[in-house]
């Protein structure tokens, strides 16, 4: 398939580095120490575990037997009356981590965790 965001090759720190800046877009001020990673596991996931993560209009890129390679893990997106806002980011990638279908942020907010698709790689055609 040729959707996606190469990372073909890219280890965890500098995926890390290149999903940085579409985390800066939605936090301004967001930024990582030098040489750190935002994520911290990595996890294999079958199609039926995320199928309802993936925006409905994709569902034909994927078979039931595909498997996928989430990234996930803590980062602070800033601050907000004195207090630190974190939140959960995670990465779907294909299972062999060459191509990033969809970065998304997960916030704790009054009503429960509220999950945002930061960056839609699946709209952008091999980049």
């Amino acid at each position: 398939m040729e959707k996606g965001l190469c990372v073909k090759g890219l280890d965890t720190t500098e995926i890390s580095r290149k999903m940085e800046v579409y985390l800066a877009d939605y936090s301004k001020g967001f930024n990582l120490v030098s040489g750190q990673s935002m994520f911290i596991e990595s996890i294999m996931l079958h199609n039926d575990e995320v199928k309802t993560m993936i925006p409905s209009e994709y569902h034909h890129l994927f078979t039931d037997n595909c498997k996928f390679n989430g990234l996930s893990g803590y980062v602070t997106i800033g601050c907000s009356g004195g207090e630190v806002v974190e939140g959960i980011v995670m990465l779907l990638m294909d299972e062999h981590c060459t191509s990033a279908y969809l970065l998304y942020l997960q916030e704790a907010t009054e009503a429960g965790n509220d999950n945002t698709i930061i960056k839609d790689f699946l709209s952008d055609t091999g980049t």
